[in-house]
């Protein structure tokens, strides 16, 4: 009987030892390996850029940091900075930007832009592909220098190297080196094109005479451009007209309209504001005595 239960025991513990073991080596070979998770960090910072906190509040972003997945940066008036992930990817993000990184891993790098540009420098690495997601398109690329512009009623990509697919609305278009194409919120990519040599902006003041208004800036800018009038962003229709009534204020002289587009480039005009319509301001009558 004694016997028995000894050669029970034996079997057990090998059991144990030269089954299990291997097939738990099994299992643990055929689960799927995590994908490695990457930081975005911050190489350079220049003018006011800030980050957003766990707490939902916003600080001052400095070079160094390390970003992850749902951190969102927005950089100021004349403010950029520039991030490096891994030694082949690169963004800057331009002045007057919010962006926010929604994924980074060995597979994809996905990034929200809410508004303003970014400028990318990305080169091949295996299967990885870079997405920019926007409201109004997506841009993705596997190798590629380009930039993404996007003024909150359309999106445009102009492509410096490589090639960049543009989507919205189940329509593609590739845009490649020295081409570019725009997406205006609801509709399809327009075709791609060439980069045109010289960015245009025209602007006139056509303010009717009155008290109220210092100007009334009208214009026309390029497919895609971004157009403000004193810091505010102005609405440019389909075919890149923009009408803005600026009222008179104390001090005020003259309204700045500035312009970029996607590859980077900027224009400013200055529209002088009319003079207010001349008042009576004192109406008498003075009679004059005849002499005999």
């Amino acid at each position: 009987m004694a016997l028995i239960v000894v050669l029970a025991a034996a079997w057990w513990v090998f059991q144990r030892s030269m089954y299990r073991a291997p097939l738990e080596l099994r299992s643990a070979a055929a689960a799927p390996t995590p994908l490695a998770i990457d930081e975005a960090i911050v190489d350079a910072v220049s003018g006011s850029v800030q980050r957003s906190t766990p707490r939902g509040s916003w600080a001052e972003l400095v070079a160094g940091e390390h970003l992850r997945a749902d951190d969102s940066l927005r950089t100021g008036k004349g403010a950029h900075t520039d991030l490096r992930i891994g030694d082949r990817a690169r963004l800057t993000v331009t002045e007057s930007t919010q962006l926010t990184i929604r994924e980074i891993t060995q597979k994809v790098h996905r990034f929200q832009l809410a508004r303003g540009r970014v400028a990318v420098d990305y080169k091949p690495d295996g299967e990885r592909v870079l997405r920019i997601e926007s409201d109004e398109g997506v841009a993705e690329s596997r190798a590629a220098r380009f930039s993404m512009l996007s003024t909150g009623t359309a999106v445009a990509i102009a492509t410096d190297a490589g090639a960049v697919t543009l989507r919205a609305q189940e329509r593609t278009v590739q845009v490649a080196a020295g081409q570019q194409a725009v997406v205006r919120q609801g509709e399809p990519p327009s075709a791609s094109e060439p980069i045109p040599a010289r960015v245009l902006l025209k602007v006139a003041n056509a303010a009717a005479a009155g008290d109220s208004l210092c100007a009334t800036v009208e214009g026309i800018a390029p497919p895609g451009a971004e157009v403000t009038v004193d810091g505010a962003p102005a609405a440019v229709a389909a075919d890149g007209r923009f009408n803005v009534p600026v009222p008179r204020a104390h001090g005020r002289s003259e309204v700045l309209v500035a312009l970029r587009d996607a590859a980077g480039r900027q224009e400013t005009r200055t529209v002088r504001c009319q003079d207010p319509p001349s008042r009576i301001h004192d109406f008498a009558i003075h009679w004059r005595s005849r002499q005999p």
